[in-house]
């Protein structure tokens, strides 16, 4: 569980209060064409939001990494971590050590 400290010395947890799906555009050499791109902006109990605009070009894995993350005890420094993995297991990539 990651907490920080505050003035009272006692520790509080971060954790995420709000996700939201955004969506973009990608041009698609392959198709010579713009293509949507899907991505994660995350909002913190201390207040950081976290912008990750450009993850999947599929919205169904991005709204199941979505629910995933809504309400969990996280640290905004761990949220790239954790989307790593999240890739590495839909795209069947191997997990660095």
């Amino acid at each position: 569980m990651n907490h920080i400290m505050v003035k009272t010395r006692e520790q509080v947890s971060v954790c995420v209060i709000d996700c939201e799906v955004i969506t973009s555009m990608a041009w698609d050499e392959e198709n010579n064409r713009g293509a949507a791109v899907w991505g994660i902006r995350v909002e913190f109990s201390d207040g950081e939001v976290v912008d990750l605009p450009d993850l999947c070009t599929r919205q169904s894995e991005v709204e199941a990494l979505k629910t995933k993350l809504e309400g969990a005890v996280l640290s905004p420094d761990f949220l790239g971590d954790v989307v790593d993995d999240y890739l590495g297991y839909i795209y069947g990539l191997p997990f660095c050590q």
